[in-house]
């Protein structure tokens, strides 16, 4: 059973993996469970910091991984097409524009020309901090896993 506890440094709840045992029929049990920690762990900060607009839909999943596609492209000073996006994240077209303009309207995103890309609003307060504690959730796990790999090589 996970047992949930609270961060000393962020003061946030976590799930504690030290005492599970991940069944064995699972190749790579104890690597998944901790990549879907930090998974599980980097979309709730996500949802966290930009609020309930990012959650409302029922494929909230998609709306992120469309919304992050847009973001690093924009970050790359390369506006993006909604037929680009579709390709890359091999997602309809059609769900593509329909979430670009559900960002369009939250004032996320913005239209250029035949493209898009990300506006000023994705500078939220406090990023620095923010930004910070994802990067300590992936070093903690990248430790781990690192772990993992050095006692599973001395036990062959």
């Amino acid at each position: 059973m996970a047992v949930r506890a609270t961060h000393a440094e962020t003061g946030e709840d976590f799930i504690l993996l030290d005492d599970i045992q991940p069944s064995r029929r699972l190749a790579f049990a104890r690597e998944r469970m901790l990549l879907c920690r930090l998974y599980l762990g980097l979309i709730r900060t996500m949802n966290d910091d930009y609020g309930a607009e990012f959650t409302k839909y029922s494929d909230s999943a998609t709306f992120r991984t469309i919304g992050i596609y847009v973001f690093l492209r924009t970050v790359m000073c390369s506006p993006v097409r909604a037929s680009t996006v579709a390709q890359a994240l091999k997602i309809p077209r059609a769900t593509v524009l329909r979430r670009l303009q559900e960002m369009i309207k939250q004032g996320y995103v913005e239209r250029v020309g035949n493209a898009y890309r990300v506006t000023d609003k994705v500078n939220i307060p406090d990023l620095q901090n923010k930004l910070q504690r994802r990067v300590d959730m992936i070093i903690e796990t990248a430790k781990e896993l690192s772990r993992l790999d050095s006692s599973s090589r001395l036990a062959n």
